[in-house]
C-alpha cells in the first residue's frame, strides 16, 4: 500500500483509506486514525450489539461481535506494528473477548449458574486487557524510525 498522509484532513473522504484501516493487517499507523477508526467502529458495534440482543438475544449478539472482530484485529495490529508489536502481542488481549462470544452463542451466559467463576474471570480478564492496550496501543507513541513493519507513518 502507498504511504497515506493522516495528516491531510481529507483521507478520511477516502474509502480506500478506510478500507486499509479495517481489512489490512499490513503497516503501522499512528494513534490519529487509531483513535478515529476506533470511534467509529465502536459506534457501529454497539448498535449492531444492541440490534441484535433486541431481535435475537445473546447467540445474536455474539455472532455481531464476531463480525467486528476482524476490523477490530487489523486495526489493532497496524497500531501494535507501529509499537513493534508481532502480531500475537495480541493474542492475549483478544483471547478472552473471543471466549466471552463463544460462551454466549453456546448459550453460557447465566453469571449465577456453574459458569459464574468463569465468566467473572473472563470479565476481569477483558477489562484488565481493555485498559492495558488503550494505554500501549491509544496514548504511547510508535516507534521512531523504520521497524521491520514498515516506514514511521509520522515521518
Amino acid at each position: 500500500m502507498a504511504r497515506i498522509d493522516w495528516a491531510n484532513r481529507t483521507i478520511w473522504l477516502e474509502p480506500s483509506a478506510w478500507s486499509y484501516l479495517f481489512l489490512s493487517f499490513e503497516g503501522r499507523i499512528p494513534r490519529l486514525p487509531f483513535w478515529v477508526a476506533a470511534v467509529v467502529l465502536n459506534v457501529f458495534a454497539y448498535i449492531g450489539d444492541r440490534l441484535a440482543m433486541d431481535f435475537g438475544g445473546h447467540p445474536a449478539a455474539a455472532v455481531v461481535g464476531l463480525a467486528f472482530l476482524y476490523p477490530s484485529l487489523a486495526l489493532s495490529i497496524k497500531r501494535a506494528h507501529d509499537r513493534g508489536h508481532s502480531d500475537l502481542y495480541l493474542l492475549f488481549f483478544f483471547l478472552p473477548a473471543f471466549l466471552v462470544s463463544l460462551l454466549q452463542v453456546l448459550g453460557y451466559m447465566n453469571a449465577q449458574g456453574p459458569m459464574g467463576p468463569v465468566l467473572f474471570t473472563l470479565g476481569v480478564w477483558v477489562l484488565a486487557a481493555l485498559i492495558a492496550l488503550v494505554i500501549d496501543l491509544g496514548l504511547m507513541r510508535g516507534q521512531e524510525g523504520p521497524n521491520r513493519y514498515g516506514s514511521d507513518p509520522l515521518a
